[in-house]
């Protein structure tokens, strides 16, 4: 095994196989976000491509963690709009004049065949890297609680506030972050917005949808608001604001 690490602005032919990677291991749904089909290709660009991270195992693609720089206004909170608002506005500073001074991650996969490996550990411990190489005050990540959609009747927070008996955070990748040096900051209820038609959704989510109402679906942190009437669906994901050490 010889896991090697690269930024996609020394490595640009990986990148096909690195969203290949993506493409398989998120839900459906996730690959609607509505600023995200803005703006996601922004990452690739000259400015920011040196903060996208991938893997290689003997030369295979097992990883991708993607980030952006942001500015984040002295004193003030992070957005409730968390994942969306640093992904629209980050790239918009990249095109624009406003100079960012903090990083946020975005998203990390990692294959099947590697998890267990600490592989998600050097993935956040290169993106510290990248905000340090390039003069970068902060690494925060709007965080998705990979246990949360098992356990729908909770709401956010409360889920979010559960430890295990040593003091940890309960959910597993909170706690990763938890581990590595990370501090819980606030949650962001607003992370990411999903609309589709009920077509889309009855596709996404595997299920039908008879009476406008809210619905829980596999792998959701919140339910989904239905509109028959108006043949729409919406969900508003919500996030955990946490900030590393850099």
């Amino acid at each position: 095994m010889t896991i090697e690490l690269w930024s996609l602005a020394d490595r640009p032919d990986l990148l096909a196989a690195a969203e290949d990677l993506t493409g398989a291991l998120y839900p459906v749904y996730m690959q609607h976000d509505t600023v995200s089909n803005a703006c996601w290709l922004l990452l690739y660009g000259e400015h920011l491509a040196r903060y996208q991270t991938i893997a290689t195992d003997e030369g295979v693609v097992i990883a991708y963690g993607n980030s952006v720089p942001f500015f984040w206004p002295e004193g003030q909170e992070l957005p409730d709009d968390g994942w969306d608002a640093v992904l629209r506005d980050g790239t918009a500073d990249a095109e624009g004049e406003r100079r960012a001074n903090a990083l946020s991650a975005l998203s990390i996969v990692v294959a099947p065949s590697h998890r267990g490996s600490a592989l998600a550990d050097r993935m956040l411990e290169a993106m510290k890297a990248a905000a340090r190489a390039n003069g970068l005050e902060a690494l925060v990540a709007p965080v998705r609680p990979t246990r949360k959609a098992d356990y729908p009747l909770q709401s956010f927070e409360d889920y979010c506030s559960w430890q295990t008996p040593d003091g940890a955070p309960f959910d597993p990748w909170v706690r990763k972050h938890w581990r590595l040096g990370a501090r819980i900051l606030k949650a962001a209820p607003r992370s990411m917005v999903i609309p589709g038609t009920l077509a889309q959704w009855q596709e996404w989510a595997g299920l039908r949808f008879p009476v406008s109402g809210k619905y829980a679906f596999a792998g959701g942190l919140a339910p989904l608001d239905v509109d028959v009437e108006g043949d729409s669906a919406v969900y508003v994901e919500p996030n955990l604001w946490m900030q590393h050490q850099i």
